[in-house]
This record gives C-alpha cells, structure tokens and sequence, in this order.
C-alpha cells in the first residue's frame, strides 16, 4: 500500500479547483456535498482574460461532478458576476466549470468518453443524468474539440453519400483518401451540397486537390469540374457493382422463365453468381460451375463480370485499356443487353475510368466509415438530431485509421 494521508488531504488533492478551497463536508447515503470557499485569488474576465477586482453581484452555485465511490458528488461554490475594463459584464471565468453548465469539466469528459462506446441511454444510467443533459454536453464537447476545415490541406479526397434515413435523404461525406479519415459532412447530395465543402476549404486549397474519388454522380462531378482542377477517379468498387447488378438482373430474368427443375437448382444460389471464383472453395466452385453449365445467358453474363473485375485490378494504364476495349466488343457480341448498357455507361464516363488506372485510389475506406457510421446511428439515439449525427460521424471518422 502507499503512504497514509489524512482524510482532508485526500479531498483536497480530489478537489483542488483554482481559487477556491474545501469549506466543509456533508453527505448521506447516495450523496456528497463538497462546498468550496474562495482562496483569495482574483476574478478572471473571460473576455481577455484580465484579473478583475470589481464584482456586482455574487451567488451561490451547484454542479454535479465525479462520483465518489456510490455517492453521487455535487460541489458548493460562490461565483462573482464582474465587470471588466474591456466591457465585459457578467460571470466570472472559472477553470473546472463552464458557464451556464450544472457539471464540472471533468465529469463533461467523462461523459463524452462513454458516449464514445455507449448509446446516450446507457451513458445517462452510468453516471445518473437525464439522456438529454448527456447529450447535450457530448455534443458541445464534440463542437469544442473539431478541427476547423480550413487548416486541411487534402490532395486526394474521396467523395460518398449515405443514407441517414428512409425516403432518399442523404449526407455527403468527404474523405482525406491520404490520411484515411473524414473532413466534412454536408446535408444532400447536390452539386450545392460538395460546393459549400469547397467553399469552406477555400479557393487556393481546392486547387491544390490532384485528384477526387468517386460513384458516377453528374452532381459531384459538375462541383468538382467547378471548384478544382483535380481529375475525378471513378471508384472501382461502384463499377464492379454496377456489374454484379448486371447479373442479378439477367439472373432474375432467366429464373423467371426456367422451368420447375432449374429453378430447384438456382434457389438460394444468388451469393454464389455474385462471387468471384478465385474467391470461393473448391467445392462452391463446382456447385457454381454446374449452375452455370445449366443456363448459356447466365454463364456469358458471369464470365464478363469476372472479366470486367480482373481488368479493374490491372496495375499498368494503356495494358488496362487494350484490354478493356476487348471486353466492351465481347459483350457487344454477348447480346446481353444488361452489359450493353453497361457498355454505354462506361463510354460516357470513361474519364473516369481511364484515371482509374493512372491513380489506383479507390473509395474502400469509406465501408469501413459506413461500418462505423451505422454503429453511430444504433446509439444516436435516434436521428431527430441531424447535427448530432454529423458531428459523431466527424469525431469518431477523424482520425486517421492505424
């Protein structure tokens, strides 16, 4: 054990608030009463930070602060309301509370900590607040603590949208592709919506931005054509769906004209033709090859997906290309309309695609984001508080990922 202090010393190494020291003690069986006495020190102005000796008024406050043990701690104290020769007339600074606040500082972070693990219900119940006063000091902590916009300097950024409630309501969210962590969130997903993120970055950093990555989205292209020079990337990801979307379409359309026995054998097989075959076990791809032996459609289908994929893994542009114009004239003599139109889309973007192969930057990240974004959507409480949201996604996406 380490040495014995006396039982005053112990509160006032707990308690060693700036300017004021322990008056007296009181408690019963769920609560303790810390009440503090000036020390004599001078009043702050929490405008410029002058030492004040006028005061006009003085009351008597209580905060909650850490609990002790199973005792919920308050703390006692007189607070002067000053006037200083700058103008400021009002409360006085003090360093272990905020203004207008019922809690100390310290139980503040704490509480923002839990909420960093913790729905806001469960954080309330640990430390005995309304959900609401949780919630409340979660997010002006989150607003103090953010790191403006303005002092980034991104040079590749990644653009997403997700959906944050039903009915096509969407954030954008815009990543430092670099660092691997979020910059800003915005309501919508219009061309407005990514403009104000350039705006807050400001001109001369929007023209440092090389290159942006994202979905084929005629809104955030025409903002970036707009605010940067940078050259757009289109995501490999969105385009291997739009693949997978091709054969789920020709798989629909062909089980719904299969007969009985061939719809036995296509049931429950969906995974399997959405998979890549250098990725399934060795059993699954004998199961997948006489699924795909029973139907000419879905087995042209297949093969170009699997194509397609393996050229969006191609390291070397111009070898990229040659070999993507093959695929395109593969599928025109495919017949597959589905493809076709796939065809036809990547012709209309193939900026995008070419740029692909000279950067090889990808959204990926953001599904781990999305991973994190839909935890933070389980313990927000609901998402009545569209702020709230954004501000979690901000703190808890920031950082850089190890």
């Amino acid at each position: 054990m380490g040495k014995r202090c006396k039982y005053s010393l112990v509160f006032k190494s707990q308690f060693n608030f700036k300017g004021f020291k322990i008056a007296g003690i009181s408690h019963d069986d769920e609560r303790l009463l810390v009440e503090l006495e000036r020390s004599g020190r001078p009043s702050l102005c929490p405008r410029c930070g002058r030492r004040v000796k006028r005061v006009e008024d003085e009351y008597v406050r209580v905060v909650r602060d850490l609990d002790l043990g199973c005792l919920r701690c308050y703390v006692q104290f007189p607070q002067y309301k000053i006037f200083c020769r700058c103008g400021h007339r009002g409360h006085e600074k003090l360093e272990f509370v905020r203004e207008y606040s019922r809690c100390t500082k310290r139980l503040e972070k704490h509480v923002s900590v839990l909420c960093k693990h913790m729905s806001i219900k469960e954080a309330a119940q640990v430390v005995g607040l309304d959900w609401k006063t949780v919630k409340s000091i979660d997010k002006n902590t989150m607003r103090e603590s953010l790191v403006p916009l303005d002092s980034s300097n991104p040079r590749v950024i990644g653009v997403d949208e997700i959906a944050y409630e039903k009915g096509h309501k969407y954030l954008t969210v815009v990543r430092d592709v670099e660092k691997g962590c979020v910059l800003w969130t915005g309501i919508g997903r219009k061309e407005v919506t990514l403009d104000l993120f350039f705006a807050i970055l400001g001109y001369e950093k929007s023209m440092n931005v090389k290159a942006v990555v994202m979905d084929m989205w005629d809104p955030y292209i025409a903002s970036v054509r707009k605010n940067t020079r940078a050259e757009i990337v289109f995501d490999k990801f969105h385009i291997a769906k739009k693949a997978g979307e091709c054969i789920d379409s020709i798989r629909r359309r062909e089980f719904r004209g299969a007969g009985k026995a061939e719809r036995k054998h296509w049931k429950d097989k969906r995974f399997l033709i959405l998979s890549r075959e250098k990725n399934l076990p060795s059993e699954k791809r004998e199961t997948l090859q006489e699924l795909l032996e029973l139907n000419q459609p879905l087995y042209k289908a297949y093969l170009l997906k699997e194509q397609l994929l393996d050229i969006l893994d191609a390291r070397y542009q111009n070898h990229a290309m040659l070999r993507l114009q093959t695929w395109k004239e593969n599928v025109e003599s495919s017949g597959l309309e589905e493809f076709q139109a796939l065809v036809r889309t990547l012709d209309r973007y193939m900026y995008g695609v070419t740029a692909l192969f000279k950067h090889h930057i990808t959204n990926a990240g953001s599904e781990g984001f999305n991973t994190k974004i839909n935890i933070i959507k389980r313990r927000s409480y609901g998402l009545q508080d569209l702020e709230y949201f954004m501000l979690k996604i901000l703190t808890i996406c920031r950082k850089p990922s190890s």
